[in-house]
């Protein structure tokens, strides 16, 4: 004897008049083909349910077994009487039996279909099989989609856009015909350039193949490796090295940033005319410019861009997050700024040698500032490092450039997946040799919570571990802070609290721009996005993925488990998604065009391969851009046993973000929403210290009470080994600079 729980459901599948009849040999023909009960199956009967309306819930097949249960003798479905845990499987259909595992595929995602025409018709249209129903149902990916989404995008009549698409295309999305694609668009990409009747076709070409091997280079590829036409030898003499310096040459230089030096403070002032006077000499060196959130770093930064751009100062912008990447003028990624590889590892170099376009850049270059710097591991200034002094042929730190470094020690630290609290700290900077070549500049009055002193000084006593703590580290969170505590509906007073027009049509840029919920873990995000979603008006659009595993040839792995499989830089299998409402991006696609990792937009538009959406932060805030469907692998999870790639859109919904994710942007209106306490360093702090004011800040906590004592509390997480290294040599270096100047 045996028994399993919870107990197993095995439901049939099988297409139309397909299905296994069983009879006694001594039954005749006839009987057995006018038996009514011979035509019943599990999944007959479930189509005969929902006709008749008792599925009024709309179970997916799978689910059904939950409320009703089979009666093998009758080969009829009866409601439970008493609630039990049940687990109901479809049997598994291998690929290659063609339709019946496309009708598997349709049953996973279509909610109580009524019969297998029901199955095989969208809208109006009744398809020929399962196959072309379940690819206009968004289930399959088509064979033109490409094409399909490049057409799509040409109604819009936007070219830069367009261009833009195109090269995506070409970077993330394997398409098996470019020359196609390039001819079937061509026209519309260069709608722009054609501005009189005396501007060529040949120069017109040329162009294109410029601006698109341009964004390319920003990927480390090139027009070569990909079926276009030539560009002419005249365009190729343009060097890549002198296309690089040119951009950067060019770029526009803000009246604003430039005049704002008279609007720096004390300390800004300082490090300001410190920075650019080191530039303007020529000297090299290594700054960091420290500072708690809110002391103006960004603005700070921008003056001394602007400054020594003006004077026709090289200077590359960069950060270690997406985000902060984009609140930089001509800002991009380290990690694609200097090809930093991925994993990193002791040791690395970065992808570029000594005869490439990147080292003559970095011999025109005057300065590098990189934000956000204490997010990054120390092998990967190690390796930027390492590379530098090969190409540029010295010994000196980062070849003997001129770099300053920015952030704040009281935020996240680089991530080291399942890292001890050692290995974390040990991956800092701080601990680098390079460390000791630093020199510090302090800043510490804090300008986005000038009107608030006693929520700044409160912020700064959270970041530096100093805020009075009880049990398990806990620290007491103000009153008018917090929002008590009870279950769903408090959820849904932090969102009306937050968003508090969130049901009108009317929203702006600058509504969804200065509001977010945050949460430490990913779950959290997607159940406050949902929630979010449902409130929100307007017609919700739907898009599945398309998820496999390389060399399954097995069907180890079914579409309705790879579909469940969730990571923190994948989208979700399924999709939801309104007009108006906020997203965020998952993957660098054109950073100079403000399309990074962590960037925010709104949505426009929807087809079915194609997303038209509107940057909403930074530089190119307002910009329109497209978004395809591109391949996601999660490379490198030591979790899963296989390498999932999910094509989908590289977008999350982002009325909420995570925690890490917001790190380096000012949101006035935050809702921190604390199911489960933060998990590592700095994450409260950073939380907390993206509002403007305490105000304007709610807080959401589970589990907050500390015996003995009344109100709100929650765990503040901060690694001291690290600051007092920091805060010991900030002291002796401050106190240095200051005797020598």
């Amino acid at each position: 004897m045996y028994q399993t729980y919870p107990s197993v459901v095995r439901l049939q599948i099988h297409l139309p008049d397909r299905h296994q009849v069983h009879f006694r040999s001594t039954d005749s023909l006839s009987n057995i083909l006018t038996n009514e009960r011979n035509s019943r199956t599990m999944l007959t009967e479930f189509f005969n349910i929902n006709n008749s309306n008792q599925n009024h819930r709309g179970y997916f097949y799978t689910d059904f077994p939950k409320h009703y249960t089979w009666n093998t003798n009758s080969k009829t479905w009866h409601k439970r009487r008493r609630r039990q845990k049940v687990v109901a499987r479809m049997y598994s259909v291998h690929p290659s039996e063609g339709e019946r595992f496309y009708l598997r595929l349709l049953l996973n995602h279509i909610r109580a279909p009524r019969s297998f025409q029901h199955l095989l018709t969208t809208g109006t249209t009744l398809h020929p099989t399962f196959k072309t129903s379940a690819e206009h149902y968004g289930l399959l990916e088509q064979d033109n989609s490409l094409h399909t989404c490049m057409r799509d995008a040409r109604s819009f009549q936007m070219p830069a856009a367009l261009r833009s698409l195109f090269t995506t295309i070409l970077l993330f999305c394997n398409p098996t015909n470019v020359r196609e694609l390039w001819n079937d668009n061509y026209s519309a990409m260069t709608e722009d350039y054609v501005t009189s009747s005396s501007v060529n076709h040949v120069y017109i070409v040329n162009k294109l193949l410029r601006e698109i091997d341009n964004i390319l280079q920003q990927h480390s590829k090139s027009i070569t490796q990909f079926d276009l036409p030539q560009m002419s030898q005249q365009f190729q003499n343009i060097t890549t090295s002198s296309t690089l310096i040119a951009e950067e040459l060019l770029l526009p230089v803000s009246t604003i940033d430039l005049h704002s030096v008279s609007s720096l403070n004390e300390r800004q002032s300082y490090i300001f005319h410190t920075i650019t006077e080191c530039a303007r000499q020529g000297n090299d060196g290594m700054f960091f410019i420290d500072g708690p959130a809110g002391t103006g770093k960004t603005f700070l930064y921008k003056a001394i861009i602007a400054h020594l751009r003006h004077a026709s100062h090289i200077v590359l912008a960069t950060a270690s997050s997406g985000i902060a990447a984009t609140l930089l003028p001509g800002g991009n990624t380290a990690h694609l700024r200097f090809k930093i590889p991925i994993p990193i590892e002791p040791g690395s170099y970065c992808k570029f040698g000594k005869t490439s376009a990147m080292q003559e850049l970095l011999q025109q270059c005057s300065a590098i500032l990189w934000d956000e710097a204490p997010m990054s591991h120390k092998h990967i200034f190690e390796a930027v490092d390492r590379s530098f002094r090969d190409v540029l042929d010295t010994n000196l730190p980062f070849g003997g450039k001129l770099i300053i470094m920015g952030g704040d020690f009281r935020q996240i630290p680089p991530v080291v997946l399942n890292g001890t609290v050692s290995q974390i700290i040990n991956a800092s900077i701080v601990t680098s040799p390079l460390w000791l070549s630093v020199r510090l500049l302090s800043l510490n009055e804090n300008m986005r919570a000038v009107n608030d002193q006693a929520f700044s000084e409160y912020l700064l006593r959270i970041g530096n571990g100093t805020e009075p703590t009880y049990a398990d580290g806990m620290i007491h969170i103000p009153t008018s802070m917090v929002i008590p505590w009870d279950g769903d509906n408090s959820v849904s007073v932090l969102i009306n609290n937050i968003f508090s027009n969130i049901s009108s049509t009317t929203t702006t840029y600058d509504y969804w721009e200065n509001r977010a919920l945050l949460s430490p873990l990913n779950e959290d995000v997607a159940y406050l996005n949902e929630k979010c979603l449902h409130v929100f008006p307007g017609e919700e659009t739907v898009y599945y993925s398309f998820d496999s595993v390389d060399d399954d040839k097995f069907n180890l792995y079914p579409q309705e488990f790879l579909n469940t499989v969730s990571a923190s830089n994948m989208p979700p299998h399924k999709l939801s998604l309104k007009k108006g409402a906020p997203i965020m991006l998952l993957r660098n696609l054109n950073p100079l065009s403000g399309l990074c990792n962590g960037s925010r937009l709104i949505c426009r538009h929807f087809s079915k391969n194609l997303i038209e959406a509107e940057i909403l932060t930074g530089q190119h805030k307002g910009k329109p851009v497209f978004l395809p469907r591109i391949p996601l692998k999660n490379t490198g999870d030591q979790h899963m046993p296989f390498e999932l790639t999910r094509k989908q859109f590289p977008i999350r919904l982002s009325f909420a973000l995570t925690i890490n994710k917001s790190q380096g942007q000012t949101i006035q209106h935050v809702g921190l929403y604390l199911p489960s306490p933060v998990f590592t360093h700095g994450q409260l702090y950073v939380a907390l210290s993206r509002g403007i004011t305490s105000a304007n800040i709610k807080v959401l906590a589970k589990n907050s009470a500390v015996p003995g004592h009344s109100g709100t509390y929650t765990q503040n997480i901060v690694y001291k080994d690290i600051l007092s290294k920091v805060n010991i040599e900030v002291h002796l270096l401050f106190c240095t600079s200051l005797q020598l100047s």
